[in-house]
Parts: structure tokens; sequence; C-alpha cells
């Protein structure tokens, strides 16, 4: 008896596909929806790691300051004028070359960008002063001048709120990339 209804539900299902929905057979759809889930199983894969450092400065043996950057933990503190490091490790773990591959990290609060300290690594280099909302090469702000006129000046390093970086190059499969930029706690 379990058998029939097994046979009856594909004869249903069978019967189903053949009717057409807004146009389209229900086959049809089906198979489109099967192979957007396959095309998606085939697409790269790029997974992103955020490492975040501080800067100290120590002393060798011979007495001579040597600059390190020591990986934040959750118990590190950090003070007033500290210099950070953040780091985006990116790996393609697809089996397709990931293209036009574009990474925005945004500007902790309570943080200012260190102008000139993300690397292009490859890459287009751009900035966001307003959010994220618009991103250009060399953000620009209007001042007004002592005698009331106004004209257009680089944004100053406190108004950056993110930065981002647009690659031209795919990333093969299995490869990836480094990229860092430095910001100093308020």
């Amino acid at each position: 008896m379990k058998r029939n209804f097994v046979w009856i539900g594909l004869g249903i299902a069978t019967v189903a596909a053949m009717f057409p929905i807004d146009g389209t057979f229900a086959a049809a759809r089906l198979f489109d929806r099967g192979l957007a889930i396959a095309q998606n199983l085939n697409q790269p894969r790029v997974e992103l790691r955020l490492i975040a450092k501080q800067k100290l400065v120590r002393k060798n043996a011979q007495g001579k300051e040597q600059v390190a950057w020591d990986e934040l933990t959750k118990d590190t503190m950090v003070q007033k004028g500290t210099m950070l490091r953040f780091q985006v490790v990116a790996k393609n773990t697809g089996d397709r070359a990931a293209e036009k591959l574009v990474i925005t990290q945004p500007v902790p609060k309570g943080t200012i960008y260190e102008i000139g300290t993300a690397i292009p690594s490859g890459a287009e280099l751009s900035y966001s002063i307003d959010g994220g909302k618009t991103f250009s090469a060399n953000p620009l702000v209007q001042v007004t001048l002592p005698d009331g006129r106004t004209e257009m000046q680089l944004a100053p390093a406190e108004a950056y709120s993110h930065v981002r970086w647009t690659f031209d190059r795919p990333i093969a499969p299995k490869n990836g990339l480094e990229i860092t930029y430095d910001v100093s706690v308020r």
C-alpha cells in the first residue's frame, strides 16, 4: 500500500511539472533553480580574516629601539595615542578565480586613520568621509578661508570613515592576499 502512495505522489509531481505557471512550465522552473544552485556551488569563495595588532616600541639588548606589532587579545587594553594596525587576510577557497574583489574596511569609532598607511597591494585605493556612502582616491572637504572665500581641500585624517581596496586582477583559487592600514586611538 505504501508503494502505491509513492507512485501516486511521483505521478502527481510529474503532472504538476507539466502545467505552466505564469507561462513557464514548473519543470523548467525546477531546472532553473537547480542550475542556479549548481552555479552558486561553483562560485569563488573568498574568506576574510581580520587581525588587529598594536604597535609596541621595545629596546633590544644593545639599547636600540625596535618596533614590534603584537596581536590584540580580548584582554588587551589600549591607551590614547596607541597605534593599531588592522590586517585583512583574504583567501580564495573556491574552485574559480575571484574577480573584481572589493574589500572595504571601516575606521573604527574612537580611532583616526593614519593617512598613507593603507598599502595598495595591487588594488585601487579609495576612501570615504561620509560613512561609506561614497568613495574617492582623494576625499575633499570645503574649507572657509580667513578672507571668507571657500575652497576644496584634502580631508583631514579625522574625517576618514572607510578604506576600500578594489582589485582588478583576479585572485586564483587557493591563493590569497593581505592588506593593512593603521589607525591611532583618540
